[in-house]
């Protein structure tokens, strides 16, 4: 093909089409990037490995290149298949343009060692032997669209597919607009900044957002008013940048927020990939314009329209909103966006519930999921629903992670609600010590490692979990209790096959009265608020075995007595209504002395978290009568160190310590000190 005088012709016949094609290199990656270097030019945007001279950048970095086009791109998926990647890298595809998929044999391929896999199993090792029913399923889209070439390794190049239509060219108006669509989206973003009255963009990719936005700022700019810039990064401000003509500079989120300059207008391009406090403090201060991508690949899409959209509603009442449907950077004939939608499920929607029947419950396993499009497509969209980070990385999650298991309620057939429960826990003794110190960090069982780690409870490791991911009842159902019936059935499963369920969400008043409604207590809160959704982490567990309803009155207790302390340090600013609903310390529990021993000690001789220790360190300082042994200077940065509200990096300047770091070493040799002398 690479040679075919054909090959230059049907470029352009694409380009003449406005049309976009994927072509799968199926064999070696050797093979693969031999073939795909004789297929492309210079100009073409390579992801994963490839030749130095190709300038090949890891597919998870693609997200710097958003808002950029490419006539050709490659995506090399020996080095994994990352699914936000893939549906961001094609997303830059010109018109004309070709992605050449370089992969395995596509019969050997979902029993491929994939690189991608090690992010959704705990242990690296975990990884190999495991078949992806992601891939399998990939696999079946793709040769079933008669529109994909696919070139097979040892067989001869695939024929060149007709192309027939119209000829589409882009044509701009006088405005400056490629379609009456976009000519109507312009006409609201200019009478919506001129009376400042805030307004959201939103479409899916191609659709000319960004160039809207930059238009709209060279007449808003003409006609003297003050405009910023922001986005998540430069690249995805550089259209806008280009078509506002040199009026309009750019400012990076965090330091617009840190010098808030003055601007009548300030416009915001991808607005879903900035976290949401983040947005909410610029829509405090500024008029905003946002523009945001409405199946984003960056996972933060629906944050935008679950969350912030929200807290529109209270900042700018009377906001307005239009949505671009018209492609602006190829025909509606492309065949590649639907390719797109259709392996990432992007499109995924829940289907309409009954107002009643009867409430039925199966397991399903994730070879009957990746097999069953229209449950997965059900099922996919009721998670989207349920959490405002979904992102095609959860949709192989679903279908391809060990250990987890997937509970559908249904009635009359139809889903209402579901559950993804991911089992945790039961470590070896040798890698549980490992984590409590501080100094091994496993990918997944998150509830056992921070209950460990940043909980200070040794045995937690050991302990069987059900982390129930997402709990999701389809809207039209809510408020019936239908949650509550779930988790109820849950608990009653697995009781006597594991010692806990748990669930870690970002806490909110309300939420944390459902949780403990249904026999959940509160064991960790995070001393820091998610830079998305703006909350605390909350661990809740539910006792389902005698060794669980054992130890959870003890981690009860350290929970409590070190809450106390931290509500006057790290969670002091937590709003009033949250603090009103955490537990208050139980004066019948009380904390094992010899627990504050064994933190203390590995505090000084390993590598736990001081921020974490804090008010354990503090207890087990008080109850100390061997302080004399340490120096006059050891003594008072221990002191200054265990006051509430005291901060390292502000020690670090008292005690002319190089920073952080330093301070911690320092504080680790005072109670080692401290330690023998006791």
């Amino acid at each position: 093909m690479a040679d075919a005088p054909g090959w230059s012709a049907w470029r352009h016949a694409l380009k003449h089409s406005g049309e976009r094609r994927l072509l799968v290199l199926a064999g070696s990656q050797d093979w693969g990037i031999g073939t795909a270097r004789r297929l492309t030019d210079d100009q073409s945007l390579w992801l994963g490995e490839g030749p130095d001279e190709c300038h090949p950048i890891p597919a998870n970095k693609v997200g710097r290149y958003l808002g950029r086009e490419y006539p050709s791109l490659i995506f090399n998926a020996h080095s994994g298949l990352h699914p936000d990647a893939f549906g961001a890298a094609l997303g830059c595809l010109a018109a004309g343009g070709v992605a050449l998929l370089l992969c395995p044999p596509l019969d050997d391929w979902p029993d491929y060692a994939d690189p991608d896999l090690s992010r959704y199993v705990a242990l690296s090792e975990q990884a190999r032997g495991l078949t992806s029913h992601f891939i399998h399923r990939f696999c079946r889209i793709l040769l079933s669209d008669p529109k994909v070439l696919l070139w097979r390794q040892q067989a001869p190049p695939p024929p060149f597919p007709p192309l027939t239509g119209a000829h589409w060219q882009p044509r701009r108006d006088r405005h400056g607009c490629l379609s009456p669509d976009q000519r109507q989206a312009l006409a609201m973003l200019l009478t919506s900044a001129r009376r400042r009255q805030m307004m959201v963009l939103t479409a899916d990719r191609g659709r000319g957002k960004s160039s809207l936005l930059g238009l709209a700022a060279y007449k808003l700019a003409a006609g003297g008013l003050r405009l910023l810039l922001t986005a998540p990064n430069p690249g995805a401000a550089a259209k806008a940048q280009e078509h506002a003509r040199g009026t309009l500079d750019f400012i990076a989120p965090d330091l617009l927020l840190d010098t808030l300059p003055p601007a009548d207008i300030l416009l915001i391009d991808e607005a879903a990939a900035i976290p949401v406090p983040m947005l909410t403090r610029m829509a405090q201060h500024y008029c905003c314009l946002f523009a945001t991508t409405e199946h984003g690949y960056e996972g933060t899409g629906l944050g935008f329209q679950l969350k912030f959209q929200q807290r529109l509603d209270s900042l700018a009442p009377g906001w307005c909103s239009y949505r671009l449907g018209t492609p602006a950077r190829w025909s509606r004939r492309d065949p590649l966006e639907p390719l797109v939608f259709r392996l990432l499920a992007l499109d995924a929607d829940p289907a309409s519930p009954p107002e009643q029947g009867r409430l039925q419950l199966r397991w399903l396993g994730q070879d009957r999921l990746a097999s069953d499009e229209t449950l997965l497509y059900q099922l996919f969209g009721l998670l989207t629903l349920a959490h405002y980070q979904t992102s095609p990385s959860d949709l192989r999650y679903l279908l391809d992670a060990p250990d987890t298991e997937i509970v559908l309620a249904s009635q009359d057939d139809i889903p209402v609600a579901a559950m993804l429960i991911v089992r945790e826990g039961g470590l070896d003794p040798a890698l549980g010590q490992a984590v409590w110190r501080g100094q091994r960090r496993p990918r997944g069982h998150l509830l056992p490692q921070s209950l460990a780690f940043h909980g200070g409870l040794p045995e937690a490791t050991g302990m069987r979990y059900g982390r129930i991911m997402r709990i999701v009842v389809h809207p039209r159902r809510h408020g019936q209790g239908l949650g509550s019936q779930l988790l109820a059935r849950l608990q009653q499963h697995y009781t006597g096959r594991l010692d806990f369920l748990g669930a870690s969400f970002g806490a909110t008043p309300e939420l944390l009265r459902f949780w403990q409604r249904n026999g959940f207590s509160l064991v960790r809160l995070g001393l820091t608020a998610d830079g998305v959704s703006g909350h605390h982490a909350a661990m809740l567990l539910a006792p389902l075995s005698p060794a669980g309803e054992q130890c959870l009155p003890g981690w009860q207790a350290l929970f409590q007595a070190n809450l106390s302390y931290f509500l006057q340090d790290a969670l002091a600013g937590l709003p009033p209504e949250l603090v009103a609903q955490l537990p208050r310390p139980d004066s019948a529990r009380v904390v094992n002395p010899d627990n504050d021993r064994r933190i203390a000690h590995d505090f000084a001789f390993a590598h736990r978290d001081f921020s974490a220790d804090k008010p354990t360190l503090a207890r087990f300082v008080a109850e100390q009568a061997a302080t004399a042994n340490l120096e006059p200077r050891q003594h008072k940065l221990l002191r200054q160190a265990l006051l509430p509200g005291s901060q390292v990096e502000r020690l670090a300047g008292t005690f002319g310590l190089a920073g952080r770091k330093a301070v911690i070493a320092q504080l680790r040799a005072v109670f080692q000190r401290l330690l023998a002398g006791a």
